[in-house]
């Protein structure tokens, strides 16, 4: 086997990889959900830490509400920009929405083209 070129090696790794049974996507969509899971728990999990470290220490407190401070106003127009923006476009999709409604429930026109029951 040590005399066999790089491709022909290539090849049979594949075809061996080929031979695995491929996960079904059931299995795959429950294994990204466990994944998922576990990436969020230890987030979590870091999270609290850091809040608990930074609740024992008022001077931190401090410390993050001048860091937070400084960038509100250092990004101050960006932000008013940016939620101006968001407003306006809630209220472009509001509109929308009520008349997507508006034509949901509009009654259809009577159509004159067909003849009438006599009853």
């Amino acid at each position: 086997m040590n005399n066999l070129t790089q491709s022909e090696k290539n090849n049979i790794a594949k075809s061996k990889s080929d031979d695995a049974p491929n996960p079904t996507p059931q299995a795959d969509m429950i294994a990204r959900g466990v994944a998922t899971g576990v990436a969020v728990s230890m987030i979590i999990h870091t999270g609290r830490g850091i809040v608990g470290a930074m609740n024992k220490s008022p001077v931190i407190m401090f410390g993050l509400g001048i860091v937070a401070g400084y960038f509100a106003h250092k990004y101050r127009k960006e932000i008013i920009a940016t939620s101006r923006k968001a407003a306006e476009e809630s209220r472009d999709f509001m509109s929308r929405q009520k008349d997507h409604l508006q034509n949901l429930t509009a009654e259809p026109p009577e159509e004159t083209d067909a003849p009438k029951s006599l009853h």
